[in-house]
């Protein structure tokens, strides 16, 4: 679809159907075709069916589909300049390929370029949504189906994998995560706790955001086909991307992902690195986290000038006990902390009365109003005060 015929889907008003933007995020099953047999292709497009179709009207309308095998130039062109069906392999240590092949004119090398340098605003923006094909074919050990060669580690074990679902972790919310491991492509529902829902066939599980220097460390371990080149390149649109997402940010929605310290010590370490200056919303409901998870998020919270915008966090159905809400009242009544803090949620805690009345006496001590509307992005109803 033409950048003409994606502004030309798009409504002109608020109506809907909208255009939906999904990005996929696969393994190459070949080095020269990412999917010779179409088992990829299937269990997606069997996807994009039902949720288009689904009863409750969120997906409905059209879909452009980024796949990176469509849409950026491969080397696919012959000795003659011919577009062919697989891709052609650059040869050992030369700017040549098999068969004396094109590969790519010279401006599909400029675009294939342009379009590496975008993939990060693709994947991380907070309106797509990304599919995630975590798991190989059953028959993918017959080499009479498949010629397994190049690139052979599992997704996460890849290094643009590993980077594109980083990505897709960073701010999105959970439900444009879409994770088609366990899917088959038979799926008859959208929504639905039996094995024939599509929301049923399994979860790889959300992340926490890492930070531009521990993703790059991890990077390390990571597979790619071309290391020396990939590596430094998805060590910086990472980097890009991650910036670009939090400055940005006015809602962070990491709710009943089981998530425990660890990951909360991860979005501490986030939101003491970089600036937030839109963050209205940190919601960390339904989680794991105790009284270490608590202070670190505090150390955070209580630094000068952090978060100015945020007026909700939540924090209910945790495991944060009496030192988790010193830890919290001490962050309140720092000079200049949260200054727009209108409502901090610890409901169905482990919160006692000797923390309660600690934070109860740092709200006051605060100046926060006890009532008073909040005014919150996207529509989301508004809360008010300290909740216990």
């Amino acid at each position: 679809m033409p950048h003409s015929g994606v502004k030309a889907a798009i409504p002109d008003d608020d109506s809907m159907p909208l255009l939906h933007v999904a990005c996929i995020s696969h393994c190459w099953l070949q080095a020269n075709h990412p999917d010779p047999h179409g088992h990829n292709v299937r269990i997606l497009s069997r996807a994009l069916q039902l949720m288009s179709a689904d009863r409750i009207p969120v997906f409905n309308g059209r879909w452009a589909v980024f796949m990176d095998f469509c849409c950026i130039h491969q080397n696919c062109r012959d000795c003659e300049g011919a577009p062919q069906r697989c891709t052609y392999q650059r040869l050992e240590g030369s700017e040549c390929f098999e068969a004396n092949a094109i590969g790519k004119f010279e401006r599909e090398r400029e675009l294939f370029t342009d379009a590496l340098g975008s993939l990060g605003s693709f994947y991380s923006h907070p309106a797509t949504v990304v599919f995630m094909l975590t798991r190989f074919p059953d028959d993918y050990d017959n080499f009479a189906e498949y010629t397994r060669s190049g690139n052979i580690a599992p997704y996460f074990d890849r290094g643009w994998c590993f980077c594109e679902s980083s990505w897709a972790m960073l701010t999105k919310l959970s439900v444009l995560l879409v994770d088609l491991g366990q899917a088959t492509g038979d799926e008859t529902e959208y929504l639905g706790i039996s094995d024939r829902s599509l929301t049923h066939t399994g979860s790889a599980g959300r992340k926490a955001p890492a930070l531009p220097d521990a993703f790059e460390a991890e990077l390390h371990s990571k597979s790619f086909t071309n290391g020396k080149d990939d590596r430094p390149r998805v060590a910086e649109l990472y980097r890009s991307a991650f910036t670009q997402r939090f400055e940005s940010a006015e809602l962070l929605l990491y709710q009943g992902l089981g998530w425990g310290d660890e990951e909360v010590r991860q979005v501490a370490a986030v939101l003491a690195s970089v600036a937030l200056p839109r963050l209205q919303l940190l919601g960390l409901d339904g989680n794991r986290v105790g009284d270490e998870g608590a202070a670190a998020l505090a150390a955070a919270l209580r630094a000068p000038g952090a978060l100015p915008s945020l007026q909700l966090l939540g924090l209910d159905g945790n495991r944060v006990g009496d030192e988790g809400a010193a830890a919290l009242a001490a962050a309140l009544r720092a000079p200049g902390a949260l200054p727009r803090l209108q409502l901090l949620g610890l409901a169905s805690n482990r919160v006692g009365g000797e923390g309660a009345e600690a934070l109860r006496a740092a709200w006051a001590a605060g100046g926060r109003p006890v009532d008073g509307r909040v005014e919150l992005p996207h529509g989301l109803s508004p809360s008010r005060g300290l909740k216990l």
